[in-house]
């Protein structure tokens, strides 16, 4: 299993990601996206479909994998937000990315989320692994944003849904129930997998 561990030494598996879930305005989704690039302070705020977030493990896997390659610089994308958007969507196309994990024409709610700044951090065998920066200003940030967009935050827990499965790319059939956080964490995995036609 993929390591991941905090500043502190504990997994960060089990801190919550930094994310809100928000009801959006009546607008086209494209006119939401518009807006969000233009409020946001930087390309570390990210918007996602409501279908996108799923669990914890899954999000924060996806931000080691694009924190490791945000270090080495040796990130496919142009910037850490479309690189995390990449390994969510398990795909190694940035366009196919945003179609499968971006906001959906007709969506009516979507999850805001902040991608930590990353150190690296040497395990025992002397690899470089990622651990998240605690960004003092986030929840300012957050309020802020939220207010400019004139959208609210709403109360949400993440949950896996084989629908929102399904938009993220994830082929379903095989799995159980009790595999589903081992299917989703597979599916980050694969982003980078260009053999298979579909990716």
């Amino acid at each position: 299993m993929l390591e991941i561990r905090g500043m502190f030494g504990t997994a960060m598996s089990n801190e919550p990601f930094p994310c809100i879930f928000v009801q959006l305005d009546k607008r086209s989704a494209k006119d939401c996206i518009d807006d969000f690039l233009n409020q946001r302070p930087n390309s570390r705020w990210v918007l996602l479909g409501k279908h996108a977030v799923q669990t914890n493990m899954q999000i924060w896997t996806a931000w080691v994998q694009a924190a490791r390659n945000e270090l080495r610089g040796s990130m496919v994308a142009r910037s850490v937000d479309a690189e995390f958007l990449r390994y969510l969507a398990g795909t190694h196309h940035i366009s196919e990315a945003f179609s499968r994990a971006g906001l959906q024409e007709g969506q009516r709610h979507a999850w805001i989320v902040y991608l930590p700044l990353a150190e690296a951090q040497h395990n025992d065998l002397g690899h470089a692994q990622p651990s998240s920066l605690v960004h003092s200003g986030y929840e300012a940030e957050r309020s802020s944003l939220v207010e400019a967009l004139g959208w609210s935050i709403e109360t949400s827990k993440m949950h896996h849904s084989i629908e929102g499965m399904k938009q993220l790319g994830i082929d379903v059939e095989g799995w159980s129930d009790e595999r589903v956080e081992e299917s989703l964490v597979a599916h980050v995995l694969m982003a980078d997998d260009q053999s298979s036609s579909h990716r």
